[in-house]
C-alpha cells in the first residue's frame, strides 16, 4: 500500500513540473542568433623568430663533478670505520629520528638517555655509537649530546663530521 502511494504522490509532484509554454525560451534564442553575425576573426600571424645558438661550449659541464677525482696511487691512511667491532642497538636508526630525552649521573659517570622511534630508552655514554654513518659519542651536556660521523668522501675514503642532538622538550 505503501509503495502505490509513493507512486501515485510522485506522479502528481511531476505532473507539477511540465510546462508547455516555452516562448521566453524562444525569445532568448532569437536574440542570441540575431547578435551572432557568424564571423570568426582572423587567426593572428605567427611571427618568426630568430634561431638560437647555444654557445655554453666553454663553461663547465654540469654533469661531471666539479672537483677533478684524484686518482691516489698509495694506501688510504684516513679515518675509516672500524668493521670488526660490535654494532650497536641505535646504530640501526638515523640520527634524525632519536630523541635526547634526559641525562643521568651514576657512580660518578654521565650518561644521556636517547630515546629510539619504537619508545625504548637507551642510555648512552661517550664512546659509544649511534646512527647510520657511525657516530660515536664525544661529548655530553645537559642540553646535547655531540658526536663525529665518518661518510664516505665518494674517492674510496671517509671524511668525519660533527653532528648532535639536542635534548627535546
Amino acid at each position: 500500500m505503501k509503495k502505490i502511494l509513493l507512486i501515485i504522490t510522485s506522479l502528481l509532484m511531476l505532473s507539477g513540473c511540465v510546462n508547455d509554454d516555452i516562448t521566453d525560451l524562444r525569445i532568448y534564442v532569437k536574440k542570441t542568433k540575431a547578435s551572432a553575425k557568424g564571423k570568426v576573426s582572423s587567426i593572428p600571424e605567427f611571427k618568426q623568430s630568430e634561431p638560437y645558438t647555444y654557445t655554453g661550449d666553454e663553461v663547465r659541464d654540469p654533469f661531471k663533478p666539479v672537483v677533478d677525482v684524484e686518482v691516489s696511487s698509495g694506501v688510504y691512511n684516513g679515518p675509516r670505520p672500524d668493521e670488526n667491532r660490535l654494532k650497536e642497538p641505535l646504530e640501526d636508526f638515523s640520527l634524525d629520528s632519536l630523541k635526547m630525552v634526559g641525562t643521568l649521573t651514576q657512580k660518578e659517570e654521565d650518561w644521556i638517555l636517547i630515546k629510539d622511534p619504537d619508545g625504548l630508552l637507551h642510555r648512552v655514554a661517550i664512546g659509544h655509537y649511534m646512527g647510520k654513518n657511525y657516530g660515536k659519542v664525544v661529548s655530553i651536556s645537559e642540553e646535547e649530546v655531540t658526536l663525529v660521523e665518518l661518510v664516505t668522501d665518494r674517492r674510496e675514503g671517509w671524511v668525519e663530521r660533527d653532528a648532535s642532538i639536542a635534548l627535546s622538550e
